[in-house]
């Protein structure tokens, strides 16, 4: 169950600072030794309010230890999202993890980084549980008022015409048909919804969770590819989800910048927008993992290189909006993507859409000043407009984020088969355009019909391509730009040491000047 935690109300020790989240109720994030061996004091907090930890269901037998092999000290502790239940069937509170954290840390101050809460996070190309390019969520967010509400505000972006997603037509062909033929292209992964059915990315592409013959040029793993349906939320009002195609979307925008590129998407996003921690770090793992593994190997076709991420949160330990965000350095999430950067993995991450300063995570993380060195930075990217000359109004921004590229009024991939309840404005029938006395001549086949007229049905996308904004697009921009810088200085070896190094120099390039640690 996901709740919003409210700093007016929220219980808090002496002295804390927090600012508004959305988070699991009922799960905790355990990390290190007390995954297995949990302290005992823990149990006795939970039990006061009739509660108790349980492993999820694919640990129920035993939770497996990763014992990866590193070149380098890992920074980062095994995490696994534990289930936060009633202990019996006797009458107690339903489970909240903000107060179960709270009490845990109060009473077991030196467990304070063993246990956290497993936030909730929305895509920043908007919609979620804040407001953002996209629309809907519960507080002011776009979806409603057209044409007189939010004009001259963020929420302008969201109105087609003004950089709303709508359809369009593109008369190119896929990029990558004549890009040139690389021994090992560059790997650029994209955790998000998925890819639907588009003739830049194959059917094969999308169908269950095998990946296709390498010579298609993506890889979709996760069995549930929100993309590869046709994306309509409710049944009832028939409209799409507010995300829906926004990992095509994404994938159009690397093709575009970078065709010889490798796309690897993992399906983790609803096409709500919404994503879990838990389920990002699992997969952070796994990404590091078989990193780590493939650099131990010399298997160079597993090597990734770039990561983009396109969602992101509000933290509760960030309650001012120039707060530095070095506080969140120990988290997690920020200590799995340091890794992924010392082995050798360029992450790009969205700014957010929400016009503040605030640090919107993981891409606040390029602003962490107590991050550990080494390896490849994490990159932050808020949104230009098409002018190249302004941010984009809606954009986040703030001292973290690292610099900026076009997210507004971008074009780009969208799944075809999306075409959903709205209707064109105005539709004529090609048999009514003809005299009245050729109609019957028509209607018995004996007359060719002209083609149905209409004004543009604006979520109708069986064109495959179609005009949308937010950070989630400027973050794959950079991205399609690194891969591209890194084609040109040679892809094929692929050891953690030119990893580093090639990856520097991709980043000297398109992000002049760079510091280097």
């Amino acid at each position: 169950m996901i709740r919003v935690l409210d700093p007016t109300t929220a219980v808090t020790r002496a002295g804390q600072k927090i600012g508004t989240t959305a988070y699991m109720s009922d799960r905790l994030l355990v990390r290190g030794e007390q995954v297995w061996n949990r302290d005992r004091r823990v149990d006795e907090i939970l039990a006061q309010f009739g509660w108790v930890l349980r492993p999820p269901e694919r640990y129920r037998d035993e939770i497996p230890r990763r014992q990866p092999r590193a070149p380098f000290d890992l920074e980062s502790q095994q995490a696994v999202s534990f289930e936060l239940r009633v202990a019996t069937e006797s009458p107690s509170a339903a489970p909240d993890a903000w107060t179960a954290l709270q009490q845990i840390r109060t009473a077991v101050p030196e467990l304070d980084q063993a246990f956290e809460l497993v936030h909730v996070f929305t895509a920043s190309g908007g919609g979620g549980y804040w407001h953002g390019i996209g629309g809907g969520g519960y507080w002011h967010g776009i979806g409603g008022g057209g044409y007189w509400h939010g004009i001259g505000t963020p929420d302008e972006y969201a109105v087609p015409g003004y950089g709303g997603k709508s359809p369009v037509a593109v008369v190119i062909d896929d990029p990558s048909r004549t890009a040139p033929r690389l021994k090992r292209p560059p790997v650029v992964v994209m955790p998000d919804t998925g890819i639907g059915p588009h003739p830049w990315f194959p059917d094969a592409a999308v169908v269950g969770v095998q990946p296709p013959p390498a010579s298609l040029g993506v890889t979709v793993f996760g069995s549930s590819v929100a993309d590869a349906t046709d994306g309509v939320g409710s049944r009832l009002t028939g409209g799409l989800d507010n995300l829906a195609g926004h990992g095509t979307f994404i994938a159009g925008i690397v093709r575009q910048i970078c065709p010889p590129a490798r796309l690897v998407a993992h399906a983790i996003m609803g096409s709500d927008g919404l994503v879990y921690e838990d389920a990002v770090l699992d997969l952070l793992q796994n990404l590091l993992d078989t990193q780590l593994a493939a650099l131990a190997s010399g298997d160079t076709a597993a090597v990734i290189d770039v990561l983009t991420l396109s969602f992101g949160g509000y933290h509760e330990d960030v309650p001012d909006e120039d707060s530095d965000p070095s506080v969140l350095s120990g988290s997690s999430l920020a200590t799995m993507l340091r890794d992924l950067g010392r082995a050798g993995v360029l992450v790009v991450a969205g700014a957010g859409n929400d016009a503040t300063t605030r640090p919107f995570v993981p891409a606040a993380f390029a602003g962490d000043t107590a991050a550990g060195k080494g390896g490849l930075p994490l990159v932050s990217v808020g949104s230009l407009n098409p002018d190249r000359s302004k941010v984009s109004l809606f954009s986040n921004a703030g001292a973290w984020v690292t610099t900026y590229r076009h997210g507004a009024a971008i074009v780009s991939t969208l799944p075809q088969r999306q075409n959903a309840s709205s209707q064109a404005s105005t539709n004529v029938p090609g048999i009514a355009t003809l005299p009245e006395n050729d109609q019957p001549a028509a209607r018995e086949g004996k007359l060719s019909t002209p083609q149905d007229r209409a004004t543009i049905d604006l979520d109708n996308f069986s064109s495959g391509f179609g005009i949308w904004s937010g950070t989630s697009f400027a973050a794959p921009v950079l991205a399609g730009q690194l891969a591209s810088a890194l084609v040109g200085l040679g892809t094929d070896a692929a050891d953690l040491d030119s990893l580093v190094k090639r990856g520097w120099a991709a980043l000297a390039k398109v992000l002049r000047p760079i510091r280097r640690p």
